[in-house]
């Protein structure tokens, strides 16, 4: 009997994160046991009541740490809810500028902040540059007032984190910036890599493969380039997609080569709607996408499955024949998986 068939035995679809009708609470065996457990390196949290479904859920999958984003105010609450499992990465208020464009309050704030999110151990800073961001609130990483934070911050010691970029077919065809206004894919890694010249002694770890895993080749070139930038695997549905959409052997090369610059994260963000199955599912996609051989569909609705690029070809196809998510296992030797799951986590971000 073939995985696919062993998995998907008498379940029926009953959810978004369940398309499939899966029972998360059997966990898959996983190929390799990780000593102290897995990091999970980027994720977004909240109260420890909210918290608490996404860290059980977390740990059924073997992840036990966490380099988490929350406001400053949750950190504290956390820190003696769940003992040794959180490392804050610095951000901004940004609930407060929701509503209209951040003033020089903000930035003042935020200066603030990032000097009590270093009382408690914070080691990086998160810059959020997606167009989407970058437009909204009328910022880049290229702005004065950024600037001025990320100085403030690499006074405190801080190293760097950002988010630069989006989803590939976003910039094409009924994309959210297909409308040319936004410049092309590749035009948005220009203000990353003057940040990268900018501060070459600290690490930069760019979220979700570095908004550039539909384009290996573009990513090796950075990583070449810059031997202080790191990446994060993090975003779930982004990253299942962009690997099944490319053939599996190419991405499994680049994970091989630069084994050393990349860090396991999920991106799960915590909220009141979203149930310990919701979690699961994310752990459950991206452990059958790294460590597994499975191939056929994803169990989570992916709304941009039905777009995407012919693989190996870079045309981009508006419409695919059917818009099935699915995922592609690339079955990364247990080494590389050791050091994604934990050991480059502990590196970059020692004890």
């Amino acid at each position: 009997m073939s995985q696919q068939q062993t998995l998907f035995e008498n379940v029926k679809p009953i959810a978004p994160h369940n398309r499939l009708g899966l029972d998360y609470r059997k966990v898959p065996a996983r190929k390799v046991v990780i000593p102290g457990g897995i990091i999970d390196a980027h994720n977004h949290v909240g109260a420890p009541e909210v918290t608490k479904p996404m860290v059980d859920a977390a740990a059924a999958y073997g992840v036990t740490e966490f380099w988490t984003m929350t406001q400053l105010e949750h950190a504290r609450p956390l820190m003696e809810a769940f003992p040794g499992q959180f490392k804050f990465i610095a951000v901004p208020a940004w609930q407060r500028a929701m509503k209209s464009l951040p003033d020089e309050e903000f930035f003042r704030d935020w200066k603030d902040r990032v000097a009590k999110f270093a009382e408690i151990g914070s080691k990086f800073i998160k810059f959020h540059a997606a167009p989407g961001t970058c437009r909204k609130w009328q910022i880049s990483l290229d702005d004065p007032r950024i600037l001025d934070v990320a100085k403030v911050a690499y006074e405190h010691g801080y190293n760097f984190m950002t988010h630069v970029g989006d989803p590939k077919a976003w910039f094409f065809g009924k994309g959210t910036y297909a409308d040319g206004t936004y410049g092309t894919f590749e035009s948005q890694f220009a203000m990353l890599e003057r940040m990268l010249e900018r501060y070459p002694d600290r690490l930069h770890m760019g979220a979700h493969m570095g908004g550039s895993l539909e384009d290996v080749d573009l990513l090796a070139r950075r990583l070449e380039k810059y031997p202080h930038y790191i990446v994060d695997m993090s975003a779930t549905k982004w990253m299942v997609r962009a690997v099944s959409e490319q053939e599996g052997a190419r991405v499994r090369d680049f994970f091989i080569r630069f084994q050393d610059r990349i860090l396991f994260g999920s991106d799960a963000v915590v909220g009141d709607k979203f149930d310990w199955d919701h979690y699961a599912s994310r752990y459950w996609a991206l452990q059958m996408t790294w460590e597994g051989t499975y191939r056929g569909e994803s169990p989570i609705d992916d709304p941009d499955a039905g777009r995407g690029f012919i693989p190996n070809t870079g045309a981009f196809v508006q419409e695919k024949a059917d818009g099935i998510p699915r995922i592609r296992g690339i079955d990364l030797p247990d080494e590389v998986l050791h050091k994604i799951y934990r050991k480059n986590a502990e590196r970059y971000w020692p004890k």
